[in-house]
């Protein structure tokens, strides 16, 4: 007499495409919320431009396209040994995340710097250039 609640053969426990599909999923919606047209952040408009914020900019996408890679490499790596600790996919999806956190904080650290580069008012005649247009994303832990 089977007395337990779980189906004969079904184990709870993260797989290989748990840790991919989890990690897509937090990767893509990532990405989502950093482009414009997908997120209310705040806008700045910059006189004088800065590379600061442009390698700060690059610095968050790089991050958040390694989560993606950290998740897909977790999964093959989960893929090719017979057995693995169960805590494997925990530690693949916690290096995810952490990445994730991180690209929030550079985020973070840009909409620091742009709002102090737009703290001197905008006035047509002091920009020979077309002014840069910053607009900062939320992010889900730096608010």
């Amino acid at each position: 007499m089977n007395v337990g609640t779980e189906q004969p053969g079904f184990t709870r426990k993260l797989n290989a495409g748990h840790v991919v599909a989890i990690g897509s999923v937090l990767c893509a919606t990532a990405l989502a919320e950093r482009v414009p047209g997908f997120t209310s952040g705040h806008r700045y408009l910059l006189c004088h431009a800065s590379s600061t914020l442009d390698h700060l900019t690059l610095t968050a996408l790089a991050l958040v396209l390694a989560s993606g890679v950290a998740a897909l490499a977790g999964a093959i790596m989960m893929q090719s040994k017979e057995s693995h600790r169960p805590g494997l996919p925990l530690l693949w999806l916690v290096v995810v995340v952490a990445l994730l956190v991180a690209a929030d904080g550079v985020d973070a650290h840009g909409e620091v710097l742009a709002t102090q580069l737009s703290a001197t008012p905008f006035t047509e005649g002091a920009c020979d250039y077309t002014p840069q247009d910053y607009v900062a994303t939320p992010g889900w832990f730096f608010w």
